[in-house]
């Protein structure tokens, strides 16, 4: 049975519904309307509906209520790259954790970042809190304790410097089944699609790189995190107000490109 339905009185027949599907479930039948020529290869993008301009085209997986708008104006060039190339990372943090309400708008921000044929497959995890992120560095160096590795850092964690979560209020990890191929990509992918939002938002983020790192080593750590049998955590972020504010974009290296 057709997923799809088409008010006949209002579709322009410009094919855009069937050029854009990914999966080639759609096409023109013998009048030029759309129709789902394949059953069962649909994968739920939505790109069919969210490119009809005449409110032609339904889908009975993507219900009416749960479309959203797309905004009228985008930022201009000028403004985006501007806002891209200042993003810093934060590694001073006041103390208040970000607002639940705060932090379930970024995450649904970043549920709509892309995945591997629009898989969605990833789980996230939220610790807020001092005392909660606090365990989760403290378990994170009592694995570097054991590897024999880094003293001068062991040394200032000891001198009550975290390093691995640097005080942050609150800690994202995303994660996704072990099983599942794309799930470093996917992660990443809505990781900064979360931590450019935060930016929006007057937030800091820097990536956790030693709690993602140690994660997939020390059975304590993920036990700490809660993290689902048979996930992998594949990147988190420590998120919260920023201490301080830059007022200067620093250099990068000379750009490397090939051009072919």
């Amino acid at each position: 049975m057709s997923q799809i339905a088409v008010d006949l009185t209002r579709c322009r027949k410009d094919g855009a519904c069937v050029a854009v599907c990914p999966s080639g479930t759609l096409a023109l039948d013998k009048d030029g309307f759309p129709q789902e020529a394949v059953e069962d290869r649909c994968i739920l993008c939505g790109h069919c509906v969210a490119v009809c301009g005449c409110d032609a085209f339904t889908h009975g997986g993507l219900p009416e209520e749960a479309l959203l708008p797309a905004p009228a104006r985008l930022p201009s060039p000028a403004l985006m790259d501007g806002f891209l190339m200042s993003r810093r990372s934060a590694r001073e943090f006041k103390p208040r954790p970000i607002p639940a309400e705060t932090m379930e708008t970024l995450l649904n921000v970043a549920r709509r970042a892309p995945s591997a044929s629009n898989s969605q497959t990833l789980h996230w995890i939220v610790v807020s809190g001092a005392d909660k992120v606090h365990t989760l560095a403290e378990e994170t160096v009592n694995w570097i304790r054991t590897s024999g590795n880094s003293p001068v850092l062991l040394d200032r964690w000891e001198m009550g410097y975290d390093f691995v979560l640097r005080g942050a209020p609150t800690v994202v990890a995303a994660c996704t089944p072990a099983t599942y191929d794309w799930g470093k990509q996917d992660c990443a992918i809505a990781l900064t699609s979360l931590e450019l939002a935060a930016e929006a938002r007057g937030l800091g983020a820097c990536w956790a790189g030693y709690l993602t790192r140690i994660a997939a080593l020390h059975p304590p750590l993920r036990q700490a995190l809660s993290v689902p049998e048979g996930y992998t955590v594949h990147g988190g972020l420590m998120l919260g107000e920023p201490r301080f504010h830059y007022h200067r974009i620093p250099p990068r290296k000379p750009l490397s490109v090939q051009w072919l």
